[in-house]
């Protein structure tokens, strides 16, 4: 049966792959370990099963956020990257960047630097971008902690982290409000599809050299 076009189109492509000493194992270590962090996010905000509090909640959400917005620098610094590449990289603070990218420069710099001021070195895309939740927490106290409380008639002093969040996260940006699985999603669906495109991930198989 002769090959189809499609057929020797995968074929040029798979000839056309670079030797595995030109990938870089510490670009995309950088880049599997951002893509794991997405997943535990998903998995955390889809789960009905809830066992943290909000903060304990969005800690993996700023990890996710200060890796999405660094790998910029990593591909830009990594010399087995080409130029040609990285003259095509996408930006977090031009008008026509991805805005769930401008969302993620934001809250980069504000888990970073506490506040959005304007400074000469960081101008903020939305000074007011915030992640807010929205929804009910419940209070879980351990039953030793109950009985030893009720014994000595003393009063549970409840602190933010015996909460478990039951609700959910948008992040506000420019006056309107994104749901904050869906930035998550939007920003590794952008830099997945750019590693994809620039074959930039060593392929799980690969021809003898």
């Amino acid at each position: 049966v002769p090959p189809t076009a499609l057929d020797i189109n995968i074929l040029l492509q798979y000839m056309e792959k670079k030797t595995r000493g030109e990938y870089s194992e510490e670009l995309e270590s950088y880049y599997r370990r951002m893509e794991r962090l997405s997943e535990e996010i998903i998995e955390s905000l889809d789960s009905k099963v809830r066992l943290k509090n909000s903060e304990e909640m969005l800690d993996p959400v700023y990890n996710f956020f200060f890796h999405c917005y660094h790998l910029r620098e990593w591909i830009k610094k990594d010399n087995k990257v080409s130029e040609e590449i990285k003259n095509t990289l996408p930006t977090f603070e031009k008008e026509d960047s991805p805005v769930q990218f401008l969302m993620c420069r934001d809250l980069c710099n504000k888990s970073k630097h506490a506040t959005l001021e304007e400074t000469k070195k960081i101008k903020p895309n939305d000074i007011n971008t915030k992640i807010n939740s929205f929804g009910s927490s419940v209070f879980a106290v351990h039953k030793d902690e109950l009985e030893k409380s009720q014994q000595k008639k003393e009063t549970i002093h409840l602190k933010r982290e015996d909460a478990i969040f039951l609700g959910n996260f948008a992040v506000t940006f420019k006056g309107n409000n994104y749901d904050l699985k869906g930035v998550v999603q939007g920003c590794m669906h952008i830099w997945k599809k750019f590693f994809d495109q620039n074959d930039l991930i060593l392929p799980r198989f690969m021809p003898h050299n």
